[in-house]
């Protein structure tokens, strides 16, 4: 399935108030092939690493979430990395606590370029609340709050279909 690619713009000339001797230049277009057209990203080439901002949170801090892609590719590929795209996980051993994917409203998408050797970064990261998530539990205020005292998270990630290979550990105390 080929990506949509935007369709090329030329704006129209601004009747002058005045006459101007100098003729407005003309818009210019690339030709079709100067403009390359990456192709989608493939799995092999894309690294994906869930992040946490801190290793260990007290009693009443909440984990921040993130997610860094690498392009390891020699080629530039196109990747969806909108919120449509984007799954977080956390696990206790192999008890699932909490997906983003179960209460998520409005999801989006949104297709970038991804430079071959370039990695980048979630904008701004998502707050994990330390709760069971579950899809039928979305509205409810009190849902079942994470044990600290220690207790170890994993969080796995997934985007554009490509998961991590690793977990990233976190401590809530």
């Amino acid at each position: 399935t080929d990506l949509p690619v935007p369709a090329a713009t030329t704006s129209s000339p601004t009747p002058a108030a005045e006459e101007t001797t100098e003729p407005e230049p003309a818009p210019t277009t690339p030709a079709p092939e100067a403009t390359p057209v990456a192709q989608p990203c493939v799995a092999r080439d894309i690294t994906v690493e869930g992040l946490a901002d801190q290793d260990t949170y007290a009693a009443g801090q909440n984990p921040q979430l993130s997610i860094r892609l690498t392009n390891n590719g020699a080629d530039d590929c196109t990747l969806n990395v909108g919120t449509s795209a984007q799954s977080f996980t956390i696990m206790s051993g192999s008890d699932v606590w909490w997906r983003s994917t179960d209460c998520q409203t409005e999801p989006s998408d949104m297709v970038v370029l991804l430079a071959a050797g370039q990695s980048v970064s979630s904008a701004a990261p998502l707050t994990w609340d330390r709760t069971r998530s579950s899809v039928s539990t979305c509205g409810e205020p009190n849902r079942q709050i994470a044990p600290g005292g220690g207790a170890s998270y994993h969080l796995s990630v997934e985007i554009g279909g490509i998961a991590s290979t690793q977990t990233t550990q976190m401590l809530l105390y």
